[in-house]
């Protein structure tokens, strides 16, 4: 489970480096008139979605995989104590 967790977070910030990358490229292009413009806007905004959107899912994938790593690690370092405690 731990290991699909880290697999899908690396897809997802990957897809994220693309999108960046589309974004930073868009942001460059030169624009002719409000409709390149306007068209521009949109492309942005839909780019700025998807990124914030996949930044959320990392943000989300990575804390679930933290908790199921502690709960395993909880899990295996729980021994009951002896009964032979020294004072």
């Amino acid at each position: 489970m731990i290991k699909q967790l880290e697999k899908q977070i690396r897809d997802m910030q990957k897809e994220l480096a693309e999108v960046q990358k589309g974004q930073a490229a868009l942001r460059f292009q030169p624009c002719r008139g409000d409709s390149e413009i306007r068209e521009k806007d949109g492309k942005l905004e839909e780019l700025d979605s998807r990124a914030k959107t996949l930044n959320e899912t990392i943000r989300d994938l990575t804390r679930k995989r933290q908790l199921l790593i502690s709960e395993s690690t909880t899990r295996g370092s729980y021994n009951t104590p002896s009964s032979d405690k020294s004072s």
